[in-house]
């Protein structure tokens, strides 16, 4: 089960990249900190109706929310700090300038050996010799994914980094928030609790940066319907995808939820021939990186 709601994350996830990546070709796409305001309304929104809707129905979300420990309230905060505001500003940066296909190859690259890692460091969760193995498996697709190159691809916004280091570090950011994520689950906090908290604290810092920079949020209205229609296909998949994560965690050890969620560039590759194949090169490489890392994620469940 818990494999199921990993594997339906990574496609969340994909299709909240591919209409970040869709939204920004847009004639007025906005900033990337607009886009990540869209994004966390977005969320926030859904999550609050889906909790108002099932609370009417007679599940406990208030009396959950009320249980939830200092540490575990501050844990949540840490990682909505650490993943969808900052890892994702990130990540949505990177794909501006790299696209989404490449930023989710060089993004996975990092994601899963740091939460492997972490993994074994804060929460004990050590993968035997073939999960081993098959976390090496997704990293080499990943990196033969990730070698290549950029120049045909379409730049939206200009940064002073390399979009592919941005990638890389928003993997850092995004494995340091699920270790924190699961750490806060481990110790009381419910898929519900933890999702409202750390996608609400990525709301509220957003919206303090933009009404920093800008003062208002006027400026929203001058982003063109299209754009702001993939911004909010985007939340969704974002809200889908991390709920499916949360929840996986409470069936199998975070490492290899992690590693299940990260056969997201095979999708990857699939959206963009579908939604950006005039503007994301799909080549050989990337089909070959991206089936390496489908052969490590079928042992990672399998054996």
């Amino acid at each position: 089960m818990g494999g199921v709601l990993a594997l339906f994350a990574a496609l969340s996830f994909t299709l909240d990249n591919i209409f970040i990546r869709k939204g920004l070709l847009g004639e007025k796409p906005g900033t990337v900190w607009d886009v990540r305001f869209i994004v966390s309304s977005t969320c926030l929104m859904l999550f609050i109706i889906g909790a108002v809707v099932a609370t009417l129905l007679g599940y406990p979300f208030v009396q959950e929310l009320m249980q939830l420990s200092l540490t575990d309230i501050l844990l949540l905060v840490v990682a909505g700090i650490l993943g969808p505001f900052a890892g994702a500003f990130l990540f949505s940066t990177a794909i501006a300038q790299i696209g989404a296909s490449h930023t989710s190859a060089l993004w996975t690259g990092a994601n899963p050996l740091f939460a492997a890692l972490l993994g074994v460091v804060f929460m004990g969760d050590i993968p035997d010799l073939l999960g081993i193995i098959s976390v090496l498996m997704i990293i080499g697709g990943i990196l033969i994914v990730g070698y290549h190159g950029h120049a045909e691809t379409t730049k939206v916004l200009e940064t002073k980094l390399a979009g592919g280091l941005l990638a890389i570090l928003s993997g850092v950011c995004i494995a340091l928030s699920q270790v924190v994520r699961g750490t806060a689950m481990t110790m009381g906090a419910t898929t519900n609790t933890a999702l409202f908290v750390y996608q609400g604290t990525a709301f509220f810092v957003v919206t303090a940066v933009l009404l920093f920079k800008r003062k208002n949020l006027l400026h929203i209205k001058q982003i063109s319907r299209r754009s702001l229609l993939c911004y909010t296909v985007s939340g969704t998949g974002m809200l889908l995808g991390s709920y499916f994560l949360l929840a996986s965690f409470n069936f199998i050890p975070v490492w290899q939820a992690v590693a299940i969620r990260n056969i997201q560039p095979l999708f990857a590759i699939l959206f963009s021939c579908l939604l950006l194949k005039k503007v994301d090169r799909i080549s050989f490489r990337l089909v070959l990186g991206a089936t390496l890392v489908t052969a490590g994620v079928v042992i990672l469940n399998v054996y």
